[in-house]
């Protein structure tokens, strides 16, 4: 299947897997603090900051996609979708 795709459509779905798995790490941090007692303000700010960068990276992803480009600038997750997609 993988030989049917173009090489864009596997490196931005490879980008969303990988968005999407970085999800599961503060979602594991805040339920092991869960048990803390963390004051109110401070979880709201990280989950408004984990909402903030979660958001910007899928509407960076959509615009450049919409103007033809390829959405190589998040720092981390474009390397590693782009190691993960191949040379081919």
């Amino acid at each position: 299947m993988a030989d049917t795709m173009s090489r864009n459509v596997r490196f931005n779905a490879m980008q969303a897997v990988l968005i999407d798995v970085g999800l599961i790490l503060p979602t594991l941090i805040y339920e092991g603090l869960a048990e803390n007692d963390i004051p109110r303000i401070y979880a709201e700010i990280g989950c408004n900051f984990v909402y903030y960068v979660y958001m910007s990276a899928i509407v960076y992803s959509v615009v450049m996609n919409l103007k033809g480009r390829k959405p190589n600038g998040l720092p981390i997750v474009s390397d590693a979708a782009e190691v993960m997609t191949g040379p081919f």
